[in-house]
């Protein structure tokens, strides 16, 4: 299904109705406080959590770490007023590619409603196109599939029913090279016919319309000629988002420490991991340790934060404990509790962002940054965008970002106009307050680095402010 290219979100925290963030692989989301942003990042964290972790028959935790979302009735939307109550609210991805990745559109939609004061997943939908698609339904009987012009219960849970579709299309686009006669073909048949209630032949209707579908769903989109081959199931992408996974920062991170000791930590979004993530790669391979430590200077030095970086053992705090040091102005290297508190705020997301893209596990994985620029000066600011942009470019991974900051905004915009990055690979999503609700805004950016698309409130406060310094008064 290609790339996602838009959080869908409706009757979800404060957006009323449908709403549509377009997701570029840096995505930075403006606005006021409470306007929604958090939230924004929590839906994807949410559908992220559906399909890579396979809870589908169980649920999303909307409380993860660092988000909190409540309980269904924190989580639908309501309007200040009586009867205001959303029954039910829905999460979706839109993709910039169709089944095979040819230019269209599709999007995947998972609709909650409530059970035990908690979302409950009740459909999951996979639309192809306008015409085409594919819709499961929790039920006391099962689950309901429906697609276009006929519907049928399966007497199996929804992620059972969603997995049976998927093997059923690798099993038509695998084996036979002449779709038309595919419903004759037994192995999708007796497939669908292990996991549905009643006989064979009671159901036979049913499996030859649902394989009938599923074959010509295959057909129209397969890259192959009929009778030329059997189709490969990976160049099938029909039901296979491309979710990226997330991993998400926390706004305010751990304070520094003056010494550690050598304990496993697991990732953590306050960066309480970070002091023994630097320790086991400074004691792991040394050309390793080197390359990560070169590129954390390069960001040092350019953010004039620090010079270098080390780890000492701190033999006060027993054989165990260690301590982080910083070369700052000074020359001298000092403990990361006695330099600017803006050094140890910044150091887990740049430590996590360098470890992910050239020492991490494989895969394209999401940045999720909550305010990443939380006590840096305006020279860091710029230059964590110069280090987000260099990171995409050498990884692939992509990058989510909730920022106050004008500079690190700015910064992105001169990356552009000197051809750093494409306009195309940058998008910057307003929250505008509309009285109970949020409106999401898309603004573009051409090669200039020039907005485009501004709705009128946008930036409105700042050049009123200007206007009144050079004497332009209301």
């Amino acid at each position: 299904m290609g790339d996602a290219n838009e959080l869908i979100l409706q009757n979800f925290r404060c957006f009323r109705g449908e709403q549509r963030g377009k997701l570029r692989p840096i995505t930075l989301l403006v606005g006021e406080n409470s306007t929604g942003k958090s939230s924004f990042m929590a839906g994807y964290m949410v559908v992220d959590q559906c399909f890579r972790e396979d809870i589908l028959n169980d649920e999303p935790d909307f409380n993860r770490d660092p988000f909190e979302l409540g309980s269904f009735k924190d989580i639908a939307y309501t309007a200040n007023r009586k009867g205001s109550e959303a029954t039910e609210f829905r999460i979706g991805i839109g993709f910039d590619k169709n089944l095979l990745g040819e230019d269209g559109n599709s999007e995947l939609d998972i609709c909650f409603t409530r059970k035990d004061r908690l979302p409950h997943i009740c459909t999951l939908s996979y639309r192809f196109s306008e015409t085409e698609f594919i819709k499961f339904e929790r039920t006391h009987d099962g689950t309901k599939m429906t697609i276009p012009d006929f519907s049928t219960i399966l007497r199996m849970r929804l992620a059972s029913a969603d997995s049976l579709i998927r093997r059923t299309i690798n099993d038509i686009s695998f084996l036979s090279p002449n779709l038309s006669q595919y419903p004759k073909s037994m192995m999708a048949t007796d497939l669908i016919r292990l996991r549905m209630s009643g006989s064979f032949e009671e159901n036979r209707e049913n499996i030859d319309l649902i394989n009938g579908y599923l074959a010509r769903l295959v057909e129209k989109y397969s890259k192959y000629e009929a009778n030329e081959m059997p189709f490969d199931p990976q160049d099938i992408e029909l039901m296979t988002p491309n979710i990226h996974r997330s991993l998400a920062m926390a706004p305010i991170r751990s304070k520094p420490k003056r010494s550690y000791n050598q304990i496993r930590e697991l990732f953590s979004p306050e960066g309480d991991d970070t002091p023994m993530l630097i320790m086991r790669l400074s004691e792991a391979n040394k050309q390793q340790w080197n390359r990560f430590r070169r590129s954390l200077i390069e960001f040092g030095k350019a953010s004039e934060l620090f010079s270098d970086i080390r780890v000492k053992s701190d033999e006060s705090g027993g054989i165990d404990s260690f301590e982080v040091q910083v070369k700052v102005r000074s020359g001298k290297f000092m403990n990361i509790m006695d330099v600017g508190y803006g050094v140890s705020q910044c150091l887990p997301v740049i430590v996590n962002i360098l470890y992910h893209c050239f020492n991490g596990s494989t895969g394209t994985s999401l940045f999720l940054l909550q305010q990443p620029e939380v006590h840096m000066h305006p020279r860091g600011q710029a230059e964590l965008s110069d280090f987000v942009c260099n990171a995409y470019k050498v990884s692939g991974n992509r990058f989510l970002i909730e920022t106050h900051s004008d500079f690190i905004i700015d910064r992105i915009r001169l990356l552009i106009r000197r051809g750093v990055v494409q306009a195309t690979d940058v998008s910057i999503i307003y929250f505008e307050p509309n009285g109970t609700s949020v409106e999401l805004h898309n603004i573009e950016l051409d090669e200039d680095g020039n907005l485009l698309n501004c709705p009128k409130s946008y930036r409105w406060f700042f050049l009123n402010e200007t206007d009144k310094l050079v004497g332009i008064e209301d």
